[in-house]
């Protein structure tokens, strides 16, 4: 464990919220795991939108592939300030931590970075009370920089942010580039439940998803919303192995069997639930979501490939079920992740842009220039998947055009 002090300012809390900054010092020092952190002060720092970085969810990765380090922004007194969770990287089947494939284009080596955020992580955010974030990210970025440096690394980089966290964390450092690579899908939830989902569908749309209702009912197959209890762990872990093994994953329980039961041992399962589908009194689907806040979060998904044909389960166990229950349970925003795009927008989804950090030990990945110049493709790009949904495209795309670091 080491420490390193910089200048910075620091937001005092106030009635009201923090807003009145101060000049201060900040103390950084690297842990190695998030079990030296307090739970209690670390999900105090974590937005509403950032499940992902919460101490549990963490703390169920620790669990189940090891330590991981964490640099931590506290203040002289030592209270915690904000931190950052990093990751050895790998490469596997999917590329999606794949440099070069993630920025085709910008000849960006696929190895030899400390990657920031949890572990495998596609829906990352920083740490730190949200007004006060910015002065502290410096002081991180250059403590997770000497930490690649010290590991003979080319450099740190943060993947798979909202454009809001890029920008902010981009803007914290001369030499860091905020580059567009990836979108993730929100759904809202409106509050009548799946009848007022499918009302605002267009009517093409709107017919489709009844129809796959139906047919899914023709099948003799019936639906559950229920939590994620001990006593489904064995289908899911081997439905979703099965799943995973189809599109190019381990077919070894092992691995799915290790993080749920690190999951159950931290309490993440307690909030989670399963969408269930059976046939003959028999699961033949899952779908594994987690709750935190007013957000709901879609992870896994399983099938029984082995004994079945799909007759639309997939997408009555991931929409559906879930809109018809979520609502109730207070739930507004809906995360289905990064894959399968126009599915999701043609199911009423917004893509939210993902962008990567990324900072060398020395240099630039490219400049200033060549960045807009990729972001401004990047966004016609994305555009292009669905130009006559409107729906599919909030005000957070246009950041990436001006590159307005102050938006």
């Amino acid at each position: 464990m080491y420490r390193t002090r910089s200048v910075w300012t620091r937001a005092r809390p106030v009635a009201g919220g923090f807003h009145q900054v101060v000049a201060s010092q900040v103390t950084t020092r690297v842990v190695p795991h998030i079990g030296a952190v307090s739970r209690r002060e670390w999900n105090a720092l974590v937005g509403p939108d950032a499940f992902y970085t919460t101490h549990g969810w963490l703390d169920g990765l620790r669990h189940s592939f090891g330590n991981d380090p964490v640099v931590l922004a506290e203040d002289h007194a030592g209270r915690l300030l904000g931190g950052v969770p990093t990751w050895p990287g790998e490469t596997d089947p999917s590329d999606l931590f794949d440099l070069t494939r993630m920025l085709p284009g910008l000849h960006i080596p696929a190895e030899g970075w400390l990657w920031l955020g949890p572990r495998r992580g596609t829906q990352n955010a920083l740490v730190g009370p949200a007004p006060g974030t910015r002065p502290i990210l410096g002081p991180l970025l250059d403590r997770t920089l000497a930490l690649a440096r010290s590991r003979g690394l080319d450099g740190v980089v943060m993947p798979y942010l909202p454009s809001r966290y890029a920008l902010l964390l981009a803007a914290a450092h001369p030499r860091a580039r905020a580059l567009l690579h990836s979108a993730d899908t929100l759904l809202p939830i409106p509050q009548g439940g799946l009848e007022a989902y499918l009302a605002k569908l267009g009517r093409r749309d709107r017919h489709r998803r009844r129809r796959e209702l139906r047919d899914l009912s023709r099948s003799g197959a019936q639906t559950a919303w229920r939590p994620f209890t001990p006593d489904l762990q064995d289908t899911a872990v081997r439905l979703i192995t099965q799943n995973r093994a189809r599109y190019g994953g381990t077919p070894d329980e092992s691995w799915m069997r290790r993080s749920i039961a690190a999951q159950r041992a931290v309490g993440v399962l307690d909030d989670a639930y399963a969408s269930v589908v059976t046939r003959d009194d028999s699961p033949v689907a899952i779908a594994i979501l987690y709750g935190c806040g007013d957000r709901l979060h879609a992870r896994y998904f399983g099938f029984d490939y082995a004994r079945h044909q799909p007759a639309g389960e997939y997408f009555v166990a991931l929409y559906q079920t879930p809109l018809q229950h979520a609502a109730k349970a207070g739930y507004r925003h809906y995360h289905l992740g990064i894959s399968a795009w126009p599915s999701k927008i043609r199911r009423g989804a917004e893509l939210v842009p993902q962008a990567a950090v990324i900072l060398p030990v020395n240099g630039t990945v490219c400049s200033d220039d060549q960045a807009a110049e990729h972001n401004a493709q990047a966004v016609r790009a994305w555009r292009a998947i669905a130009p006559g949904r409107p729906h599919a495209y909030g005000p957070a795309w246009s950041d990436w055009v001006s590159q307005d670091t102050e938006s």
